[in-house]
């Protein structure tokens, strides 16, 4: 068993620009929220912060035509991971996430809307309850919400394993089937691989 395991660590170690499939299919502290039929040919994960702006230039401008290029068409499923990269992320998620799952892309676009705002405020925490009640999310659920410290955990455990186990160097970072892109900025830096994939 010893030496199964130890060829298994050397040849993770050996796929540069890659990460062990097994290891990168289990995120540590947070459960991923796959878009996309779950038994689509090709998995895309995708570091995302929400105060990050070439993420939110992904957000929402490329993740839509991947969505209906690839994911409508039943090639691909896509999973954002939230990474914090500042305390301001860790509010932002927190509060995501305590207005429901139903809410929470929703949140996080009205989020991603005010990023300059908020980053530029004062009074950072004056707008970012302005912004989750906006969203749904009273005065004593943002309170929760700040106070819950087992999610701010999770949150925490997740981006740790994305940079010291997966090593990606900032956000947005991606892993098209277990392989780093290098991304472009633009829809290119994946198509330029699904569309050479085979089709199942």
């Amino acid at each position: 068993m010893k030496t199964r395991i130890l060829l298994f660590i050397a040849l993770c170690m050996g796929l540069a620009g890659t990460a062990c499939a097994a290891s990168l299919m289990q995120p540590d502290g947070i459960p991923d929220r796959f878009i996309g039929a779950s038994n689509a040919p090709s998995t895309l994960i995708v570091y995302s912060s929400p105060t990050c702006p070439p993420c939110i230039r992904f957000e929402e401008q490329v993740l839509p035509l991947i969505k209906s290029r690839y994911v409508d068409s039943g090639r691909l499923r896509v999973s954002v991971r939230p990474t914090m990269n500042n305390a301001v992320d860790g509010a932002i998620l927190l509060i995501a996430d305590a207005g429901g799952l139903m809410r929470r892309d929703a949140t996080l676009a009205r989020f991603r809307e005010k990023r300059s705002e908020i980053m530029a405020a004062k009074d950072r925490e004056k707008l970012l309850r302005e912004v989750a009640a906006q969203s749904g999310v009273d005065r004593a659920a943002y309170d929760r919400a700040m106070k819950n410290s087992d999610h701010q955990r999770a949150l925490q455990r997740l981006t740790d394993q994305a940079y010291n186990d997966f090593d990606i160097k900032g956000t947005p970072s991606f892993f098209l089937d277990g392989v780093k892109i290098k991304y472009d900025g633009t829809i290119n830096s994946f198509a330029r691989v699904l569309d050479q994939a085979p089709r199942r």
